[in-house]
Protein backbone atom coordinates (compact mmCIF):
# COMPACT_ATOMS: atom_id res chain seq x y z
CA UNK A 1 0.00 0.00 0.00
CA UNK A 2 1.43 3.39 -1.04
CA UNK A 3 1.96 6.33 1.27
CA UNK A 4 -0.71 8.29 -0.62
CA UNK A 5 -3.42 5.70 0.08
CA UNK A 6 -2.59 5.61 3.77
CA UNK A 7 -2.80 9.37 3.91
CA UNK A 8 -6.28 9.40 2.32
CA UNK A 9 -7.55 6.74 4.73
CA UNK A 10 -6.21 8.64 7.71
CA UNK A 11 -7.79 11.87 6.43
CA UNK A 12 -11.19 10.14 6.03
CA UNK A 13 -11.08 8.78 9.58
CA UNK A 14 -10.25 12.16 11.00
CA UNK A 15 -13.07 13.80 9.02
CA UNK A 16 -15.65 11.19 10.15
CA UNK A 17 -14.62 11.51 13.77
CA UNK A 18 -14.88 15.28 13.67
CA UNK A 19 -18.32 15.12 12.01
CA UNK A 20 -19.70 12.73 14.62
CA UNK A 21 -18.32 14.82 17.48
CA UNK A 22 -19.81 17.99 15.97
CA UNK A 23 -23.26 16.41 15.49
CA UNK A 24 -23.31 15.10 19.05
CA UNK A 25 -22.33 18.47 20.45
CA UNK A 26 -25.03 20.22 18.39
CA UNK A 27 -27.77 17.85 19.59
CA UNK A 28 -26.75 18.28 23.23
CA UNK A 29 -26.76 22.05 22.82
CA UNK A 30 -30.26 22.02 21.32
CA UNK A 31 -31.58 19.78 24.11
CA UNK A 32 -30.09 22.03 26.77
CA UNK A 33 -31.64 25.07 25.14
CA UNK A 34 -35.07 23.48 25.17
CA UNK A 35 -34.81 22.47 28.83
CA UNK A 36 -33.52 25.90 29.77
CA UNK A 37 -36.39 27.69 28.08
CA UNK A 38 -38.95 25.54 30.03
CA UNK A 39 -41.02 24.79 26.93
CA UNK A 40 -43.56 21.97 27.41
CA UNK A 41 -45.41 19.95 24.77
CA UNK A 42 -48.81 21.40 24.00
CA UNK A 43 -51.58 19.60 25.94
CA UNK A 44 -54.36 17.99 23.94
CA UNK A 45 -57.53 19.90 24.71
CA UNK A 46 -60.33 17.58 25.84
CA UNK A 47 -63.59 17.81 23.96
CA UNK A 48 -66.29 19.52 26.03
CA UNK A 49 -68.85 17.14 27.63
CA UNK A 50 -72.34 17.51 29.09
CA UNK A 51 -73.85 15.56 31.98
CA UNK A 52 -76.78 13.44 30.75
CA UNK A 53 -79.23 11.51 32.95
CA UNK A 54 -78.92 7.74 32.33
CA UNK A 55 -79.94 4.50 34.05
CA UNK A 56 -77.41 2.52 36.07
CA UNK A 57 -79.23 -0.80 35.55
CA UNK A 58 -81.36 -2.50 32.94
CA UNK A 59 -85.05 -1.74 33.48
CA UNK A 60 -87.83 -3.80 31.87
CA UNK A 61 -91.07 -2.27 30.65
CA UNK A 62 -93.46 -1.50 33.52
CA UNK A 63 -90.74 -0.71 36.07
CA UNK A 64 -91.15 2.28 38.38
CA UNK A 65 -88.16 4.64 38.17
CA UNK A 66 -86.53 5.30 41.54
CA UNK A 67 -83.75 7.68 42.52
CA UNK A 68 -81.27 4.80 42.88
CA UNK A 69 -81.85 3.83 39.23
CA UNK A 70 -80.53 7.17 37.91
CA UNK A 71 -77.12 8.82 37.57
CA UNK A 72 -75.50 11.71 35.68
CA UNK A 73 -72.95 10.62 33.07
CA UNK A 74 -70.55 12.69 30.94
CA UNK A 75 -71.65 12.77 27.31
CA UNK A 76 -69.88 14.29 24.26
CA UNK A 77 -71.30 17.70 23.53
CA UNK A 78 -71.78 16.93 19.85
CA UNK A 79 -73.67 13.73 20.75
CA UNK A 80 -76.34 15.37 22.92
CA UNK A 81 -79.77 15.62 21.29
CA UNK A 82 -82.68 17.77 22.36
CA UNK A 83 -84.66 14.91 23.96
CA UNK A 84 -81.87 14.01 26.44
CA UNK A 85 -82.15 15.16 30.05
CA UNK A 86 -79.12 17.44 30.54
CA UNK A 87 -78.02 18.54 34.00
CA UNK A 88 -78.89 22.15 34.57
CA UNK A 89 -81.94 21.83 32.33
CA UNK A 90 -83.67 18.84 33.96
CA UNK A 91 -83.59 17.23 37.42
CA UNK A 92 -83.76 13.65 38.66
CA UNK A 93 -87.10 14.30 40.35
CA UNK A 94 -88.59 14.92 36.90
CA UNK A 95 -88.32 11.16 36.25
CA UNK A 96 -88.64 9.59 39.71
CA UNK A 97 -92.03 7.84 39.95
CA UNK A 98 -92.46 7.48 36.19
CA UNK A 99 -92.98 4.07 34.58
CA UNK A 100 -90.74 2.66 31.87
CA UNK A 101 -92.73 2.38 28.64
CA UNK A 102 -90.17 0.22 26.78
CA UNK A 103 -87.12 -1.65 28.11
CA UNK A 104 -84.10 0.58 28.85
CA UNK A 105 -80.51 -0.74 28.79
CA UNK A 106 -77.76 0.13 31.26
CA UNK A 107 -76.28 3.59 30.59
CA UNK A 108 -79.00 4.55 28.13
CA UNK A 109 -80.05 8.23 28.27
CA UNK A 110 -83.55 8.89 29.56
CA UNK A 111 -86.08 10.70 27.42
CA UNK A 112 -89.70 11.62 28.01
CA UNK A 113 -90.77 9.32 25.18
CA UNK A 114 -89.31 6.27 26.96
CA UNK A 115 -91.32 6.74 30.16
CA UNK A 116 -94.88 7.51 31.21
CA UNK A 117 -95.48 10.00 34.02
CA UNK A 118 -98.32 9.77 36.58
CA UNK A 119 -101.42 11.38 35.17
CA UNK A 120 -100.35 10.86 31.55
CA UNK A 121 -102.54 8.92 29.18
CA UNK A 122 -101.48 5.28 29.14
CA UNK A 123 -99.80 5.40 32.56
CA UNK A 124 -101.89 2.58 34.04
CA UNK A 125 -101.43 0.44 30.93
CA UNK A 126 -97.66 0.84 31.29
CA UNK A 127 -97.81 -0.31 34.92
CA UNK A 128 -99.62 -3.55 34.04
CA UNK A 129 -97.55 -6.67 33.52
CA UNK A 130 -97.96 -8.39 30.13
CA UNK A 131 -101.14 -10.48 30.04
CA UNK A 132 -102.67 -8.76 33.06
CA UNK A 133 -105.77 -6.61 33.35
CA UNK A 134 -106.82 -3.76 35.65
CA UNK A 135 -110.19 -3.82 37.38
CA UNK A 136 -111.60 -1.56 40.08
CA UNK A 137 -113.69 -2.63 43.07
CA UNK A 138 -115.63 -0.40 45.46
CA UNK A 139 -114.27 -0.19 49.01
CA UNK A 140 -115.06 1.69 52.17
CA UNK A 141 -113.57 2.07 55.64
CA UNK A 142 -114.39 -1.56 56.45
CA UNK A 143 -113.76 -3.41 53.18
CA UNK A 144 -110.69 -1.25 52.44
CA UNK A 145 -109.05 -1.77 55.85
CA UNK A 146 -109.61 1.82 57.01
CA UNK A 147 -107.45 3.27 54.26
CA UNK A 148 -104.35 1.25 55.11
CA UNK A 149 -104.13 -0.31 51.64
CA UNK A 150 -101.63 1.47 49.40
CA UNK A 151 -100.57 1.03 45.77
CA UNK A 152 -98.09 -1.83 45.54
CA UNK A 153 -99.65 -3.84 48.38
CA UNK A 154 -100.86 -7.44 47.90
CA UNK A 155 -104.31 -8.52 49.01
CA UNK A 156 -106.85 -11.33 48.96
CA UNK A 157 -110.36 -10.67 47.66
CA UNK A 158 -113.18 -12.04 49.83
CA UNK A 159 -116.74 -12.45 48.52
CA UNK A 160 -119.70 -12.28 50.94
CA UNK A 161 -123.14 -13.44 49.74
CA UNK A 162 -126.58 -13.24 51.38
CA UNK A 163 -129.10 -15.82 50.18
CA UNK A 164 -132.28 -17.68 51.12
CA UNK A 165 -133.11 -21.35 50.65
CA UNK A 166 -135.69 -21.88 47.91
CA UNK A 167 -138.11 -24.79 47.98
CA UNK A 168 -140.78 -25.31 45.34
CA UNK A 169 -140.01 -21.92 43.91
CA UNK A 170 -140.52 -20.09 47.18
CA UNK A 171 -137.92 -18.71 49.61
CA UNK A 172 -138.02 -20.59 52.88
CA UNK A 173 -136.66 -19.70 56.26
CA UNK A 174 -134.40 -16.86 57.31
CA UNK A 175 -131.60 -15.37 55.17
CA UNK A 176 -128.30 -17.26 55.21
CA UNK A 177 -124.76 -15.92 54.67
CA UNK A 178 -121.71 -17.32 52.90
CA UNK A 179 -118.17 -15.95 52.43
CA UNK A 180 -115.35 -17.24 50.23
CA UNK A 181 -111.77 -16.21 49.47
CA UNK A 182 -112.35 -15.47 45.81
CA UNK A 183 -108.77 -14.49 44.81
CA UNK A 184 -105.37 -14.60 46.51
CA UNK A 185 -102.14 -12.65 45.96
CA UNK A 186 -103.59 -9.75 43.98
CA UNK A 187 -101.47 -6.62 43.50
CA UNK A 188 -103.01 -3.22 44.20
CA UNK A 189 -102.27 -0.84 41.34
CA UNK A 190 -103.99 2.24 42.66
CA UNK A 191 -106.30 3.61 45.30
CA UNK A 192 -108.99 5.93 43.97
CA UNK A 193 -107.13 7.64 41.09
CA UNK A 194 -103.66 7.59 42.68
CA UNK A 195 -101.01 5.02 41.77
CA UNK A 196 -98.59 6.20 44.45
CA UNK A 197 -98.80 7.57 47.98
CA UNK A 198 -95.86 9.91 48.54
CA UNK A 199 -97.01 11.01 52.02
CA UNK A 200 -97.68 7.48 53.26
CA UNK A 201 -100.79 8.62 55.12
CA UNK A 202 -103.89 6.46 55.43
CA UNK A 203 -106.99 7.78 53.69
CA UNK A 204 -110.36 6.08 53.28
CA UNK A 205 -110.84 5.42 49.57
CA UNK A 206 -113.89 4.67 47.43
CA UNK A 207 -112.24 2.36 44.88
CA UNK A 208 -109.18 0.13 44.64
CA UNK A 209 -107.72 -0.87 41.27
CA UNK A 210 -106.36 -4.42 41.18
CA UNK A 211 -104.06 -6.25 38.75
CA UNK A 212 -105.61 -9.57 37.71
CA UNK A 213 -105.63 -12.00 34.81
CA UNK A 214 -108.66 -12.16 32.46
CA UNK A 215 -110.31 -15.07 34.32
CA UNK A 216 -109.92 -13.33 37.67
CA UNK A 217 -111.48 -10.20 36.19
CA UNK A 218 -114.54 -12.28 35.25
CA UNK A 219 -114.79 -13.65 38.80
CA UNK A 220 -114.69 -10.15 40.28
CA UNK A 221 -117.37 -8.95 37.86
CA UNK A 222 -119.68 -11.82 38.89
CA UNK A 223 -118.82 -11.34 42.57
CA UNK A 224 -119.84 -7.68 42.44
CA UNK A 225 -123.28 -8.73 41.18
CA UNK A 226 -123.68 -11.54 43.73
CA UNK A 227 -122.67 -9.70 46.90
CA UNK A 228 -119.98 -7.59 48.52
CA UNK A 229 -116.20 -7.74 48.10
CA UNK A 230 -113.66 -7.10 50.86
CA UNK A 231 -109.87 -6.88 50.74
CA UNK A 232 -107.55 -8.75 53.11
CA UNK A 233 -104.02 -7.32 53.34
CA UNK A 234 -100.91 -9.53 53.04
CA UNK A 235 -97.75 -9.23 55.11
CA UNK A 236 -95.17 -6.96 53.48
CA UNK A 237 -92.34 -9.22 54.71
CA UNK A 238 -93.79 -12.19 52.84
CA UNK A 239 -94.28 -10.27 49.62
CA UNK A 240 -90.69 -8.99 49.67
CA UNK A 241 -89.19 -12.40 50.46
CA UNK A 242 -87.34 -13.58 47.30
CA UNK A 243 -88.25 -17.23 47.90
CA UNK A 244 -91.95 -16.36 48.13
CA UNK A 245 -91.68 -14.34 44.93
CA UNK A 246 -90.13 -17.30 43.09
CA UNK A 247 -92.76 -19.65 44.50
CA UNK A 248 -95.56 -17.41 43.22
CA UNK A 249 -93.91 -17.11 39.81
CA UNK A 250 -93.74 -20.90 39.30
CA UNK A 251 -97.11 -21.65 40.91
CA UNK A 252 -95.70 -23.31 44.03
CA UNK A 253 -96.94 -20.81 46.60
CA UNK A 254 -98.48 -22.55 49.60
CA UNK A 255 -101.33 -20.05 49.83
CA UNK A 256 -102.28 -20.10 46.16
CA UNK A 257 -101.98 -23.88 45.82
CA UNK A 258 -104.03 -24.80 48.90
CA UNK A 259 -105.91 -28.06 48.15
CA UNK A 260 -109.24 -26.84 49.58
CA UNK A 261 -111.01 -23.62 48.75
CA UNK A 262 -111.46 -21.38 51.74
CA UNK A 263 -115.06 -20.54 52.60
CA UNK A 264 -117.19 -19.94 55.69
CA UNK A 265 -120.90 -20.44 56.34
CA UNK A 266 -122.95 -18.39 58.75
CA UNK A 267 -123.27 -21.27 61.20
CA UNK A 268 -119.41 -21.37 61.42
CA UNK A 269 -119.62 -17.92 63.01
CA UNK A 270 -122.98 -17.97 64.78
CA UNK A 271 -123.22 -21.64 65.57
CA UNK A 272 -125.81 -21.11 68.33
CA UNK A 273 -128.26 -19.72 65.79
CA UNK A 274 -130.57 -22.69 66.41
CA UNK A 275 -128.73 -25.12 68.63
CA UNK A 276 -125.46 -26.97 68.96
CA UNK A 277 -126.50 -29.67 66.45
CA UNK A 278 -127.30 -27.06 63.82
CA UNK A 279 -123.70 -25.89 64.08
CA UNK A 280 -122.64 -29.30 62.86
CA UNK A 281 -125.05 -29.16 59.96
CA UNK A 282 -127.45 -31.71 61.48
CA UNK A 283 -131.11 -31.16 60.77
CA UNK A 284 -132.97 -30.29 63.96
CA UNK A 285 -136.14 -32.18 64.81
CA UNK A 286 -139.26 -30.05 64.77
CA UNK A 287 -140.58 -29.17 68.23
CA UNK A 288 -143.54 -31.28 69.36
CA UNK A 289 -146.38 -30.46 71.75
CA UNK A 290 -148.78 -32.96 73.33
CA UNK A 291 -152.41 -31.84 72.98
CA UNK A 292 -155.09 -33.34 75.26
CA UNK A 293 -158.65 -33.50 73.99
CA UNK A 294 -160.86 -35.18 76.51
CA UNK A 295 -159.49 -38.66 76.97
CA UNK A 296 -157.32 -38.46 73.87
CA UNK A 297 -153.72 -37.25 73.66
CA UNK A 298 -152.19 -36.18 70.32
CA UNK A 299 -148.67 -34.99 69.47
CA UNK A 300 -148.62 -31.87 67.29
CA UNK A 301 -145.45 -30.92 65.38
CA UNK A 302 -144.62 -27.30 64.55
Amino acid sequence: MSARTLLLILLALVTATFTAFYARSWMQAQRAAILASGAQPAAVQAAPAALVLVTNKALPAGSFLKAEHLKWQAWPEDGVIDSYAVKGQREEKDFVGAVVRTAIAVGEPLTDSRVVHPGDRGFLAAVLEPGKRAISVPVNATTGISGFIFPGDWVDVILTVRFRVVEDGEAKGEPRYFSETLLTDVRVLGVDQAVENTKGEAAVAKTATLEVDPKQAEKIAIGLEMGGLSLSLHSLAREQDPFSQIARAIGADAVETAPDRSYTMDYDVYYMREDFLAARGTKQAKPKVTVLRGSKAEAAAF
